[in-house]
């Protein structure tokens, strides 16, 4: 088997490079056929011009237009421009002010998500992704949408199509089309065989001639479509869509069931409009929907600001809800970068013959993945001098490349679990202390057959052992340590030997490090729920198994989020609940990702936690506050119909305390920092604030109704007591939701507490309000001092609910699982 010693001299006088980190790709290398030329830059001016370009679909990021239509234009909003217009033409124009409340909130919501959506945007425009064309007979980059029809477009692995068009040259090309077909199949193509549109590139490398472009694609929307049609699973917004789905269908028989209610009390069909307008108004949560679109789109706009691309706005509370991160190795504890560290001769092999041979392979091969590009650095030829016959590029699921060279036989390189079904004990033992120091193994080896299908003969001798050191990142300790103590486990799922996998995942600090799995020896009877959850190192991983590992996390009730970057990563980014790429990785990884880091550094991901987070626990706090009046509103004009008393409030009393215990409050804790760990359910977290709030406030109320009766109090003081009431118990729930209290909180309550107090004492002629200091002081301060007792008393009983609630969810739970 040495036949395959050359016995020419050495035209490169065996250079040796010495050790350095390579990352970036190098197109001067590759081969172009005599054949193809591609277009001239004059043709594709002309095509241009004739509108024959890939021109971009329509971004997922809502227009301008769009933002400022589906903020407006909404049932609710059109149900109070109903009541403003109806308490206006009965002869209480003043009371129609809070639709321009309403009005002026709308527009502040619509310029911050406008503000946010221009930020996304700019950032958007970074990521986009470049091709490689040929044009004039040379290789150049160029963004998508400048690709014309006709062009030559030269994919490698990781690249995702763009366009559709057919092979005119292949190396070794395979293509998956599992975002066409939803199987997974990697299939070979030939010259003159189709490619499509959102498939990508699984190994090898070919000249594609576009044959389509835009909207003339097969399938021109399927790279944005693989980004959306994964099943949304925000428990924030089902559980909003609920609520307001529930309001719709209430609305409106309450409405015209208050209307008679009142007609028959008061017998004046303006104080009938204004009362029922006082109660729908309440019950309406204008502004909740929209502070919601808006927190998720300036959070998004945070992250874009630190260079991080949020491509569907939903995976922000998701990420806010992750427990579980599953992680590759590569480009996330390791920099990407690696080093050539040494070559260990077998068999008696001379190292110069061995480095001959290792780069005729590398010249031969077009792989670019960076084990590749480090190794043809390192083992460069000047001059190539043996004959490719044969070659079979590397591929995620091979975990090999090889070649078959004429009069040399046939040269493999890769992991030498792949290579070998059994790996020879002698062989075995040489490589397991590089394993354990971390350190990357391959072998190459030699046999005399050609390489007619990946399937490898049994007979092989192995000509020489490479290590090569990757480089694990500075900040990954720290990463790692942060997420340990916020309670989010890390599973490290990776295609390398699981020994070297633990051993570096053990150097940068990730607990658990030690329970490690070699995934070839685990077969289909194999329990993976029982796995994920002991296992924290998964080694020698097969992209199915990947997907499969999170279907068990999911399964036994984990928020996942899968971080990788290359195509193996596909299918588990696909069925994780979040997905993480990194910019640096293929084009179809960035493609079905929720979260770019643009950066590619995996200690983003904290502030992506963290802005998730911030989101989530913000808008709990906002729909606590905005629930408590759609609650006690909903509560009260129930009763109000069976009562036949006029509805305590009109809608100019409503004004102050919508706009000062909820609206203005509501749009600052909205945007404030709020890191902690998301628990519970969220509609049990709001429900546990606004029903004790919601319940104190009809309580109150109730009270002095009756008082009013007794006493034959005039019902613009019962109204005033209410108000009064009704703000206080919204500025103890506005105390609970704004914990902690820092400076800035406690300045903007006082600040609102002056204002609401105001109301009072200088508008109160404007806002419908009687004096407050006469005998009425007898009935509404025991109400006001007891208000907090009976609030606290609530608050408590609803916790315990909601703490026994979640016990039988969790019960529940673990019978499914």
């Amino acid at each position: 088997m040495k036949k395959w010693f050359r016995k020419e001299k050495d035209i490169d006088g065996e250079k040796q490079i010495s050790s350095e980190k390579i990352s970036s790709s190098d197109d001067s290398l590759l081969k172009i056929p005599e054949t193809i030329v591609g277009l001239t830059n004059l043709e594709v001016s002309r095509l241009f011009d004739e509108g024959f370009y890939n021109k971009e679909n329509e971004d997922l990021s809502r227009t301008t237009k769009q933002i400022i239509l589906d903020n407006s234009l909404t049932l609710f909003n059109f149900i109070n421009l109903f009541l403003a217009i109806s308490v206006f033409l009965v002869g209480y124009p003043k009371n129609a002010l809070f639709f321009w409340v309403i009005i002026l909130n709308t527009a502040i919501g619509v310029f911050q998500e406008i503000h946010a959506k221009r930020t996304i945007d700019k950032l958007s425009i970074v990521n986009k992704t470049e091709v490689t064309v040929l044009r004039e007979g040379q290789i150049g980059k160029i963004y998508q949408d400048e690709i014309v029809l006709g062009d030559v477009l030269i994919l490698r692995l990781g690249n995702q199509v763009p366009s559709d068009g057919v092979v005119i040259h292949s190396e070794g090309l395979e293509v998956d089309e599992s975002l066409l077909t939803g199987e997974s199949d990697k299939i070979a193509k030939q010259n003159g065989d189709p490619v499509m549109s959102g498939s990508f590139i699984t190994s090898g490398l070919g000249f594609i001639k576009i044959t389509a472009v835009g909207e003339a694609n097969f399938v021109s929307k399927l790279s944005k479509e693989a980004k959306t049609e994964k099943k949304s699973t925000s428990e924030l917004m089902n559980s909003l869509n609920l609520m307001i789905k529930g309001l719709t269908f209430a609305i409106i028989p309450i409405g015209l069931l208050l209307f008679w209610s009142q007609y028959q009390s008061t017998g004046s069909f303006p104080k009938t409009v204004l009362g029922v307008s006082g109660a729908l108004i309440s019950m309406i949560p204008e502004g909740l929907m929209l502070l919601t679109s808006v927190a998720f789109a300036v959070g998004a706009a945070n992250l874009a600001r630190k260079k991080t691309l949020v491509q569907r706005l939903s995976c922000i509370e998701t990420l806010a809800r992750v427990d579980t991160i599953c992680l590759d190795k590569t480009g996330t504890i390791t920099d990407g970068s690696l080093t050539f560290k040494e070559l260990i001769p077998q068999a008696g092999f001379p190292a110069s013959e061995i480095e001959r041979a290792m780069g005729e392979v590398m010249t031969a091969l077009s792989d670019q993945n960076s084990t590749a590009k480090v190794l043809r650095n390192r083992f460069s030829v000047k001059e190539s001098l043996w004959k490719a016959k044969e070659v079979i590029p590397f591929s995620s699921d091979r975990k090999w490349s090889g070649v078959t060279f004429e009069e040399k036989g046939s040269f493999v390189m890769g992991a030498p679990e792949f290579i070998y079904s059994e790996v020879p004990e002698e062989l075995a033992e040489k490589l397991d202390s590089y394993n354990k120091q971390g350190d990357r193994v391959l072998i190459l080896v030699h046999f005399v057959e050609n390489l007619t299908s990946p399937k490898l003969p049994e007979e092989k001798e192995t000509v020489g052992i490479f290590i090569i050191a990757d480089t694990i990142r500075e900040n990954a300790i720290d990463t790692f340590t942060y997420f340990e103590k916020q309670d989010v486990t890390l599973k490290v799922i990776s295609g390398d030997n699981p020994i070297t996998v633990a051993q570096i995942a053990k150097k940068a600090g990730i607990r658990g490090a030690e329970n490690f799995v070699d995934m070839t020896t685990i077969n289909d009877e194999t329990d993976f729920s029982e796995l994920v959850e002991k296992t924290t190192v998964f080694g020698r991983v097969t992209p199915y198994q990947k997907r499969e590992l999170i279907q068990a996390l999911k399964k036994n009730g984990h928020t996942t989020c899968m971080t990788g970057d290359g195509v193996n990563d596909i299918l588990s980014l696909r069925e994780a609940d979040v997905s993480v790429a990194m910019a640096s990785g293929s084009d179809a990884a960035r493609a079905v990702s929720d979260v770019v880091l643009l950066n590619s550094d995996f200690s983003s991901m904290i502030q992506v936690l963290n802005e998730g987070r911030r989101v989530i626990n913000n808008i709990e706090r906002v729909a606590s506050m905005y629930m408590v009046k759609t609650i006690y509103s909903a509560i009260l004009a129930v009763t109000f119909i069976f009562l036949f008393l006029p509805y305590p409030f009109a809608p100019l009393q409503l004004t102050p305390i919508n706009a000062l215990t909820v609206g203005i409050p509501s749009f600052i804790l909205a945007l404030e920092p709020s890191y902690e760990r998301i628990k519970g359910n969220f509609l049990t977290n709001i429900l546990r604030i606004s029903v004790p709030g919601a319940l104190t406030v009809v309580f109150s109320i109730l009270v002095l109704q009756l008082a009013g009766i007794w006493f034959d109090l005039p019902s613009t003081d019962v109204s005033t007591m209410c108000v009064l009431l009704t703000g206080t118990v919204g500025f103890q729930v506005l105390l609970r939701v704004a914990r902690p209290l820092d400076l800035k909180k406690k300045s903007m309550i006082i600040l609102l507490v002056i204002g609401f107090l105001a109301c009072f004492l200088f508008f109160g002629d404007f806002f419908m309000l009687t004096n407050l200091f006469n005998r009425n002081v007898f009935f509404y301060l025991p109400l006001l001092l007891g208000s907090r007792s009976i609030f606290n008393y609530m608050s408590l009983f609803m916790t315990r609910v909601s703490y026994k609630w979640r016990e039988i969810q969790e019960k529940r739970q673990k019978k499914k699982n």
